[in-house]
């Protein structure tokens, strides 16, 4: 009676098992960096549950990991978490029910830590739960003491050398969430809005319409602007105009200004927009600020929008408007693009404020020069990374006004505004805090502390440089460990993680941070709808997928898809790949009863079969096995997992279950029956035996705890250890599959193509018959060419026994068949 697989406890067995043999540990002493195969994993962000969606591109990667360990390298698979920053202090707020405004910094952080420890704790336990073979002894978390010291090294060595620099400028910042952000964490979205054609009047009393969509900027208009070259307009050049709202600026040209949109003329204000940011620095223009950093009108000189929300100002001024003579000429209604905060989700608005830079725009050509040079997949991934460093139009703000976050190491000298960096001494010892700590020479009341905090992608941009730090501290000894050799992340990130740390990485060393890029899409709830806790479409939790359906069947549904390419997820396909789960194990039950008596030890010993003395079935489906082999190592060495899995799915459901099993069953039930039965059953038990033992380790990435049960079970017993002593405690130590050349590939796949259509033939007139698949017929005749006949001679005993005709019989003509029931 075959033995029952039961999920549940199979995988928690072997999950501890490798977790108390290490069997994933990174080993430190093999220092050859061409043997190293390192990953820099991305550090999920601590904001709560993980969903379905992080599953799905860490299982990726964590296949990459798997296959890559199996063809003999030391895999360097870390884990880190990203656990400061506006997520975590969202989830702080919520998870405590607290507010960030009424606690004191140190007291926020320190709740921060507690809630930080608890989901660390549950985003390690989820992974482990799915069998990631990650080293859970190279770790690290952002806001670690550790993390924070190496950042603020980095931050003093990149202001030592002018690559940072802290200045007054104008800044996109989030009123929601109270911060400035960097370009990358921003998104476009559209929003119903109107033109408004507004009448602004020159210096001799003759009107101009200016189109504007933010009306309530007129308090801060600073200039007008008119193309050059347009004939109906330049005339007006460096004339005075005065706004609706009394206020008289000059006119003048700008080659910018677009003459075949809008009003042809244009307000500038400080600051609408981007445009107006460079033309004020352009013509030197003064800045007229309204917007408060809280996102309420200040300032503006207009009581009746005065302290009101941007939006309600908008509407409000042009009530107020409208209620003037010959101002307002039209509206028109439109759908406008507006740039968003990532987090905030609001519109950004342009506030100059004291912020942190580190110069970017100076080296766009440089990044692309880097991008070149790492491998991407997929490779038109590449296209969209140098399209973002092409666009880039700010050089890149590392600072944030919050609470949660790596402190930028300044003090300023009272009465100088001089910057006071820390000591080498300090900084050797631990991280600092500006706001607690004075610097050395100096006493509390002669220095300010800067509040600003540093950006967490500055942070993440030093993935691969904290791996390798906390390796050499570790005691690794060599070569370093950058570049690393993958890079395995989600398309959002390009603007941003990928950006940062190959700019982090040249700057320090000039180097790329790694070789290789795998770029995974998103998961979708339904269609181009992004998963995420934010849009509540989680629909069910991981945890509760693992226990209905095993840790196997949801790795195996994640690894589905193509890089880069979205896909919808649907609860309901977990259920396929369980039973695909269940196939193997029962093949298994069935493979394992028939090898019975069989000779393994010498089959493990030798590693290949003498394949001129196997019967021509056997022969063939080596020869398939060796074509799937070939085509998942090119798909795994590409990062196509989706590909390898596909590669193995059409092997093994259709050529090794649905075809040979079928057709060998009656030489091994009734080998009297054939002439050599019996040496024909042995030709199949050592086919059976290797091709089984190939397919589980094929799977393996995919499916770790159900292959290392079979692997234990059954095959690990017959490797002797003078051959593989590694192996003999996992099925991940052993060596992946690798092309046989000695396997010719030969045209007996032609023949046993015509000899599948022929039992499909069979199978069709019993099923059309009504008549059971296990009938015997007393009579098949076979209709086919004599090139026909020759081949398929070779296979007549399979299908006898695959078709249970007792007798076959051929004859000359268009393939087909003829059956005969007693």
């Amino acid at each position: 009676m075959a033995t029952p697989y039961r999920f549940p406890e199979s995988e928690k067995k072997w999950q501890d098992f490798r977790e108390q043999h290490q069997t994933n540990a990174f080993d430190l002493t093999k220092t050859d960096p061409n043997q190293i195969f390192s990953i820099d994993t991305p550090p999920p962000t601590v904001s709560g549950k993980l969903h379905i969606g992080h599953i799905f591109s860490y299982t990726q990667a964590e296949i990459i990991a798997r296959y890559k360990r199996m063809k003999g390298f030391n895999v360097f698979y870390p884990m880190g978490y990203d656990d400061n920053g506006i997520p975590t202090e969202q989830l702080v707020e919520k998870e405590l029910k607290i507010n960030i405004k009424e606690l004191e910094r140190k007291a926020f952080v320190e709740k921060c830590l507690e809630v930080n420890q608890k989901y660390r704790d549950l985003y390690k336990a989820l992974r482990q739960s799915l069998g990631f073979s990650v080293d859970w002894n190279r770790t690290y978390a952002t806001i670690s003491p550790a993390v924070q010291q190496l950042v603020q090294q980095r931050f003093v060595e990149m202001y030592q050398k002018g690559e940072i620099v802290g200045k007054q400028f104008p800044a996109l910042r989030c009123t929601r969430m109270q911060t400035t952000v960097a370009q990358a964490e921003t998104e476009e979205k559209e929003f119903n809005e109107f033109f408004n054609y507004l009448n602004f009047t020159l210096d001799d009393g003759e009107k101009l319409v200016i189109a504007t969509t933010r009306p309530e900027m007129i308090p801060a208009c600073v200039a007008v602007f008119a193309h050059p070259d347009d004939e109906r307009f330049a005339k007006y050049i460096w004339r005075m105009i005065t706004t609706p709202l009394g206020d008289t600026v000059p006119l003048l040209g700008d080659d910018k200004v677009k003459m075949d949109k809008g009003s042809w003329v244009v307000m500038c204000c400080t600051y609408g927009d981007e445009t107006d940011v460079y033309r004020v620095q352009k013509h030197h223009l003064p800045e007229k600020i309204i917007i408060s950093r809280y996102g309420t009108i200040q300032n503006s000189g207009c009581e009746v929008i005065e302290g009101l929300k941007v939006d309600a100002a908008r509407e409000k001024i042009m009530e107020y408007l409208e209620w003037q003579a010959d101002i307002v000429v039209k509206r028109d209604p439109i759908i406008q693009a507006k740039k968003i905060s990532e987090r905030g989700k609001t519109p950004i608005e342009i506030i100059p404020v004291y912020q942190w830079f580190v110069h970017l725009l100076d080296k766009k050509e440089l990044l692309l020069q880097q991008n070149e040079k790492m491998t991407r997949y997929p490779e038109f991934m590449k296209k969209r990374s140098n399209d973002w460093i092409n666009n880039l139009a700010r050089d890149w703000n590392i600072s944030r006004s919050r609470q949660f976050w790596i402190p930028i190491p300044v003090r300023y000298e009272k009465g100088t505004n001089k910057v006071i960096l820390p000591s080498e001494r300090q900084l050797s010892e631990h991280f600092v805090d500006p706001t607690i700590e004075v610097p050395e020479g100096y006493t509390r009341d002669q220095v300010e502390s800067e509040t600003l905090v540093l950006d967490t992608w500055f942070t993440s941009g030093l993935s691969p440089l904290i791996n390798e730090t906390f390796l050499k501290k570790d005691g690794r000894t060599g070569g370093n460990l950058i570049p690393m050799s993958l890079r395995p992340q989600a398309h959002d990130i390009i603007r941003t993680w990928l950006l940062y740390t190959t700019l982090q990485s040249y700057l320090r060393t000039g180097e790329i941070p790694f070789y290789t890029v795998m770029i995974s899409g998103h998961v979708l709830a339904g269609k181009s709808e992004k998963i995420s806790k934010s849009a509540g479409n989680t629909k069910v939790e991981p945890e509760n997928l693992i226990k209905q359906r095993g840790a196997d069947a949801v790795r195996y549904r994640t690894s589905g898809g193509q890089l880069g390419k979205d896909m919808v997820f649907e609860e309901e396909e977990l259920k396929k790949w369980q039973k695909l789960v269940m196939k193997l194990w029962n093949a298994f039950q069935f493979v394992k009863m028939q090898l019975e008596g069989f000779d393994t030890t010498k089959m493990q010993r030798e590693g290949s079969i003498d394949y001129a003395t196997l019967y021509p079935t056997d022969q063939r489906i080596l020869e398939k096995l060796n074509t799937t082999v070939e085509k998942m190592n090119k798909h795994l060495d590409h990062y196509e997992y989706g590909l390898a899995k596909i590669a193995f799915e059409e092997f093994f459901r259709a050529d090794f279950c649905d075809n040979y099993l079928e057709l060998i069953k009656v030489r091994l039930y009734q080998p009297e029956r054939f002439e050599q039965g019996e040496e024909k059953k042995k030709s199949w038990q050592a086919t059976l035996y290797k091709v089984f033992y190939t397919i589980i380790q094929l799977i393996a990435p995919y499916l770790p705890h159900i292959t290392e049960e079979i692997y234990q079970d059954y095959f690990k017993k017959d490797i002797p250890a003078e051959i593989a002593e590694n192996a003999r405690h996992s099925i991940h130590k052993t060596t992946y599959p690798t092309v046989e050349w000695s396997i010719k590939r030969t045209s007996r796949l032609l023949p046993m193509q015509t000899v599948l259509e022929i039992v499909e033939m069979v199978r069709r007139y019993k099923s059309e018959s009504q008549i059971s698949m296990g009938a015997a017929l007393s009579k098949l005749i076979i209709s086919c060419s004599p090139e026909q006949k020759q081949a398929m001679q070779l296979f007549e005993d399979d299908v006898k026994g695959i078709t249970k005709a007792l007798a076959i019989e051929w004859k000359e003509g268009n393939l087909g068949v003829e059956c005969f029931v007693e």
